[in-house]
């Protein structure tokens, strides 16, 4: 599956191989069925955070379908997939070796000061 497809159009196909119905799985998640035509139509942006580890818990999603699913989702949002940040608020540490390399890259490796 590539990232070329749309929030809602894999949305849709999850839902389908999880064997669930659209209605049961808006209701699951506990969102209005307008609210989730919404996101399928892309008249919204896809949901927030808290509800994409919903969803996916709802849809027991793959490594793979999840990693498609929190990429799309952040791709329509402009933001970080919602994985990775959990990550790294779960990993205080993880923001200090980001910024170590953030500093490397510019600086063409050399440490300033």
């Amino acid at each position: 599956m590539s990232e070329n497809i749309s929030f809602g159009d894999y949305l849709k196909i999850l839902i389908k191989d999880a064997g669930m119905s659209q209605h049961e799985f808006y209701t699951a998640l506990g969102i209005t069925k307008p609210y989730f035509y919404d996101i399928l139509s892309g008249r919204v942006n896809p949901p927030p955070p808290e509800l994409q580890f919903k969803a996916m818990e709802i849809l027991k999603a793959d490594s793979t379908a999840r990693k498609l699913f929190f990429d799309l989702a952040a791709k329509g949002r402009k933001d970080m997939p919602a994985d990775i940040a959990k990550w790294v608020i779960d990993n205080p540490k993880a923001i200090e070796s980001i910024r170590n390399r953030m500093d490397q890259s510019s600086t063409g490796g050399q440490k300033n000061g």
